[in-house]
């Protein structure tokens, strides 16, 4: 998460919209909820390669993937590691 956060810093200049909580949400929170389950479900060189894609697309684009946007990678990261993600996971958006 620190290189997600540097690269919101660098490519965003401010953290606000991250950070900020609507009703108890944050696009940081998401990310990290994203991360979690992909480690639980296919491990950590999976979660760590959906990390690096959040930090990636962040410097590229100059703007926060969407947590859905975020949830889909990572059900995508999990299929090509030979791991199912059912509709009804986080990761099913």
């Amino acid at each position: 998460m620190r290189d997600i956060d540097r690269a919101v810093e660098d490519a965003l200049e401010t953290r606000e919209q991250y950070e900020v909580k609507r009703e108890g949400r944050s696009q940081r929170r998401a990310y990290e909820k994203s991360i979690e389950s992909v480690r639980e479900v296919a491990g950590q060189a999976a979660s760590e390669r959906l990390a690096t894609w959040i930090e990636t697309t962040i410097r590229d684009e100059k703007k926060l993937p969407s947590s859905r946007r975020v949830r889909k990678k990572g059900a995508e990261i999990c299929r090509d590691a030979g791991e199912s993600v059912s509709t009804n996971d986080w990761l099913g958006a």
